[in-house]
């Protein structure tokens, strides 16, 4: 299936009230063990030295987990939607674990416009972080240049993002599997998400042809990709 890329930012409040009402906590829990198991594999441990930036926080799921699962960091979650960051704020406004979320706090900034000056303070970037970001990005070579840019000798990247289907047909069972747990608005741009997502060749091929080897590039189950690994 030809990939027809999708609106980079979710900037209809409608849009961003479905994304942000719906339960996704299965996959996002599956996404934070996935890193927890990959950092001990590396035998590295996060402490209060260690900056998390999640990349397309959205309404601020991931963001809440990785600064809950580790309390003494610094967790930066990042988006260029206004209306996602006016979300997220309010989301830990109100959060039940408000109290364990001291250490979040939300930047609304094109990922492409990143000023590095404006949250690292003197720490590097030990996790960077994005789930179903990859897809929104219209050119592949501005999200590796973030990464890059963002990225020290010391930072882990961990990037997961939907796989797109073979052919249409796959795309339209998909999304029919989608529509018995989600509402129209997010059916669709479910369907939207996978015609504008990457295959496992395109990604792998760009990592190998742009010196960005040392990422690793991984089939998660049928519908995921994982980028991962240093730059």
């Amino acid at each position: 299936m030809e990939r027809i890329p999708e609106p980079e930012l979710m900037k209809k409040k409608e849009q961003v009230i479905s994304y942000d009402e719906a339960d996704f906590s299965e996959g996002e829990v599956n996404l934070i063990n996935q890193i927890n198991h990959y950092l001990l594999r590396k035998n590295i441990s996060l402490n209060e030295e260690d900056l998390i930036v999640d990349l397309g926080c959205g309404p601020g799921n991931i963001s809440e987990k990785l600064a809950i699962k580790w309390p003494n960091t610094e967790v930066v979650g990042i988006d260029g939607s206004k209306e996602m960051i006016l979300r997220a704020e309010h989301n830990k406004e109100i959060s039940t674990n408000q109290k364990n979320l001291k250490n979040l706090r939300y930047i609304c900034s094109d990922i492409k416009d990143i000023k590095l000056t404006n949250f690292l303070l003197k720490k590097k970037v030990s996790l960077l972080v994005s789930n179903s970001l990859i897809h929104h990005i219209t050119r592949l070579e501005d999200f590796f240049n973030t990464i890059r840019s963002l990225s020290s000798n010391i930072t882990v990247n961990f990037h997961k993002d939907l796989k797109r289907p073979l052919d249409e047909k796959s795309a339209l069972e998909l999304k029919a599997q989608c529509s018995k747990k989600y509402n129209e608005i997010l059916t669709n741009d479910y369907y939207a998400s996978l015609r504008a997502s990457y295959t496992f060749k395109e990604l792998k091929n760009f990592t190998l042809e742009n010196d960005l080897s040392s990422l690793d590039v991984f089939e998660d189950g049928d519908k995921y990709l994982i980028v991962y690994g240093n730059v």
